[in-house]
């Protein structure tokens, strides 16, 4: 009889401290998460490491139309220097692939020359081995005529 009376109060005793030991580690994590769902094996840190990094929106959804204002960058004035700096000065700035080099009052002779319309023309167009606007497809047309205007005052 008091082996049974002490093997129930061990198993007592042990429940007991069992439950304050849980507590106390409950207590000292500082975390909110239930004790297993921290695991980075967890059925959530899984879900959370596999969502997707975006959602597609329709035109004429909710998402769509907040999406495309974020999207939409604000337009920034640029002076022809800053797009020839930008765009145009890897070929004409160094001469690559037969470019007229800005400085270089020779280059452009023969090319002012036949007319600042000519020049105009194959700037939009494209000549040799020029893209059309040098493949600054976000310049305009003014802008593109800016900045060939720019480089042939900068090669006098």
């Amino acid at each position: 009889m008091i082996r049974v009376f002490l093997s129930l109060l061990v198993a007592v005793a042990m429940t007991i401290s069992g439950q304050a030991m849980a507590s106390k580690l409950k207590d000292q994590s500082g975390s909110d998460e239930k004790m297993g769902s921290r695991s980075i094996f967890s059925e959530g840190k899984i879900a959370e490491r596999t969502a997707p990094a975006a959602r597609v929106c329709l035109e004429g959804e909710e998402c769509g139309e907040a999406a495309a204002a974020a999207a939409a960058p604000a337009a920034v004035a640029q002076t022809p220097a800053d797009i020839y700096q930008g765009k145009c000065f890897a070929c004409h700035g160094t001469g690559a692939a037969g470019a007229p080099k800005v400085g270089t009052a020779g280059d452009w002779e023969q090319r002012v020359a036949n007319g600042v319309d000519a020049l105009y023309a194959n700037a939009l167009q494209g000549v040799g081995a020029m893209p059309p606007k040098g493949m600054c497809m976000d310049c305009s047309d003014d802008d593109i005529k800016a900045v060939v205007d720019y480089m042939v005052e900068n090669s006098k």
